[in-house]
């Protein structure tokens, strides 16, 4: 599938960079 492909390309990429961000924002709320 053309969804697998994705996810094992450019996709781990993209879901990393979300995670990343994610963990960003809920840091900067338990500071506060």
């Amino acid at each position: 599938m053309d969804i697998l492909n994705f996810l094992g390309g450019n996709g781990l990429f993209l879901v990393l960079g979300i995670v990343l961000v994610v963990v960003y924002f809920i840091n900067k709320r338990k500071r506060r």
